[in-house]
């Protein structure tokens, strides 16, 4: 009795796991009649218990199967001999719709009063199979774009091992198959990088951002030849976050930089023919060294002696003696003489500006940077820069232009990369720098870096003797300059010119040829010059007595002071107005530009 209730129990038990499986469970006998069909086998086939209790399991097969059942139930019944009891096979089910479908079986058998059974647990693998031929697809698809890339296309090792390589990567590199890359390069930094710090900084900006896009290389073919790349990368992680490996794509860009250095060369050459041209413009006001006094000699001397040297000279004199003429002697006369020669007055660029014009910006580095820009320094690459009026630069560039003297190295506006320079520097001013050193308006160290080599001009009015050599040359350039006939120098001429100081030097004595050429008519040459006592109004005469009574020795400071206020009295006299007729730069004498850059130096500003 207590038999019965136990196994009565415990198919209750059976059936209650049975039926709550998400699993096809279903048992049958020997013959293939199916005994027990759950809610699971219900999901799965499409038949409900009563549609499938009493029928043969061949139902639930396609015909290819049903054959081979038979075969194997009755092998077993016979012989005891079994290809699938026990394991977990795939096969092909059939719904009640006839659709066929891919399932998993687990079958097992047991005997109990002389009777054989089977049960069979069966999962629908639909989906899997779904998604394992997607993967299949998706993995075979990749294959074919891995191969059939143009683009080189790798996988390796943070340690730089290859762990794949494509077709395109081995031809771009000189290798005959992906494999012999793979067997030559063990180390990718080591072996392929020209310089192998570019590939630790790969590896470091890659780590830390995940993806990389267009970081540009010098590598190494099979031969040994170095091409220049453009990669893009991402880093492969695991669930917990740690490299896998990363993946590469590689492009040969090694045209493009042929290009882009062809491009940058020719800006060079158009930036070199631009300064030039404006050279061309500015220079030749005093042709070639002329004149016999001792002072003229010792500087033809002091030419001589440095011009073959790299040394950097500093040119000091007065406005007009012939600063930039010393400056051509000495590089026409150096070993850059086939370079070019840039010369920049830097009295007359803006504070703002400074940085562009000598080291130059590249697109988009501030407003108006329309396209890149060569600087001074680039142009004259090679060559001599000569920069007048260097008194001017503004104390916080002093540092930059010192380390461009120092080491040769500078960056444009915008641009990261470091580029090196060979120019030669020839400065020149008519400040006394030492004195700006000592008051704190010029950096001592750029001070003994330009004056490795002073050399001084002396005054017009110290060199007076010079005065009728330069005299007749300037009358003969002038003369061809105005296409006129060139009049004959009379010694009352000279004398005129030698009597009279020369405050505006060479510069001064140049207009005055100049203008005495274009007003000589058929009077004959005369030159318009003050003299002691001559050409002035009474009130003119009466103003400079004053002045001489009133005159007396000032301290620099006090000289800056006096100039501040006065360029103050011209912006509020013309209503800081700057530019055009009636603006501060023309009651001043000078280029408005030369203002703007005096104005922002004094930090003058409007209502203070």
């Amino acid at each position: 009795m207590n038999n019965g209730k136990d196994n009565y129990i415990a198919e209750m038990r059976f059936r209650a796991v049975a039926q709550s499986s998400h699993d096809a469970i279903i048992i049958a006998d020997q013959s293939g009649t199916i005994l027990f069909w759950n809610k699971g086998a219900k999901d799965i086939f499409g038949y409900e218990s009563e549609e499938t209790v009493g029928q043969p399991l061949t139902m639930l097969m396609p015909d290819r199967y049903r054959l081979a059942h038979q075969a194997g139930l009755e092998r077993y019944s016979t012989r005891g001999e079994t290809r699938i009891l026990g394991e977990t096979v795939e096969l092909s089910g059939l719904r009640s719709t006839g659709e066929e479908f891919p399932l998993e079986l687990t079958l097992s058998a047991w005997e109990e009063k002389d009777r054989l059974f089977f049960s069979g647990i069966i999962r629908d693998i639909s989906q899997r199979k779904e998604a394992e031929e997607a993967l299949q697809q998706s993995e075979e698809k990749y294959r074919a774009i891995f191969n059939q890339a143009v683009e080189g296309i790798y996988q390796a090792t943070p340690a730089g091992v290859f762990l794949n390589a494509n077709a395109a990567l081995s031809h771009l590199l000189g290798y005959d198959s992906p494999q012999i890359l793979m067997e030559a390069v063990k180390d990718i930094g080591r072996h392929l990088y020209v310089e192998p710090t570019k590939r630790e900084e790969f590896c470091r900006l890659l780590e830390q951002t995940d993806v990389i896009t267009d970081f540009e290389s010098e590598v190494y073919r099979a031969d040994g030849t170095p091409i220049w790349i453009s990669e893009n990368a991402r880093v492969i992680r695991n669930a917990e976050g740690a490299v896998q490996w990363y993946q590469g794509f590689l492009v040969d860009i090694s045209g493009r930089k042929q290009a882009e250095e062809l491009l940058e060369r020719q800006n060079r050459l158009q930036a070199e023919n631009r300064y030039l041209q404006e050279e061309v413009l500015e220079a030749g006001a005093f042709g070639d060294l002329v004149g016999q006094s001792p002072a003229l000699h010792n500087v033809i001397r002091q030419i001589d002696l440095v011009a073959p040297t790299e040394a950097t000279v500093l040119i000091l004199g007065e406005s007009g003696t012939g600063k930039e003429l010393v400056a051509r002697e000495i590089h026409k006369r150096s070993q850059r003489k086939d370079q070019p020669l840039i010369r920049v007055n830097c009295a007359s660029i803006p504070r703002e500006l400074f940085e562009s014009e000598f080291f130059g910006h590249v697109k988009g580095a501030f407003t108006g940077a329309v396209k890149d820009r060569e600087g001074r320094f680039g142009a004259a690459d090679g060559g001599t820069l000569f920069l007048d009026e260097v008194g001017e630069i503004p104390l916080d560039l002093q540092g930059k232009f010192l380390r461009v003297l120092q080491e040769q190295q500078y960056e444009r506006v915008g641009e990261e990369r470091t580029r090196q320079v060979d120019v030669r520097v020839i400065a020149a001013t008519n400040k006394n720098l030492k004195q700006e050193v000592e008051t704190g308006g010029f950096r001592q160290d750029l001070y003994y870096r330009l004056s490795v080599f002073p050399l001084e001009m002396s005054p017009l009015r110290e060199r007076k003797e010079d005065i009728p050599l330069l005299a007749e040359y300037l009358l003969g350039v002038t003369s061809k300059k105005l296409h006129c006939v060139q009049p004959r120098l009379t010694e009352a001429s000279v004398g005129q010119l030698q009597r009279y100081n020369w405050p505006g030097n060479v510069r001064e004595l140049q207009n005055v040829i100049e203008r005495g050429l274009i007003l000589s008519g058929q009077q004959g040459l005369s030159f318009d010059i003050p003299q002691p006592g001559e050409g002035r109004s009474s009130s003119q005469h009466r103003e400079s007595k004053a002045s001489a009574r009133e005159w007396s020795v000032v301290t620099e400071q006090e000289m800056r002071r006096r100039e501040r206020d006065n360029t103050l009295a011209a912006l509020q006299e013309s209503d800081w107005k700057i530019y055009g007729k009636g603006g501060a730069a023309e009651r001043l004498g000078i280029k408005p530009t030369t203002l703007v850059a005096r104005i922002k130096k004094m930090g003058i500003v409007k209502g203070r």
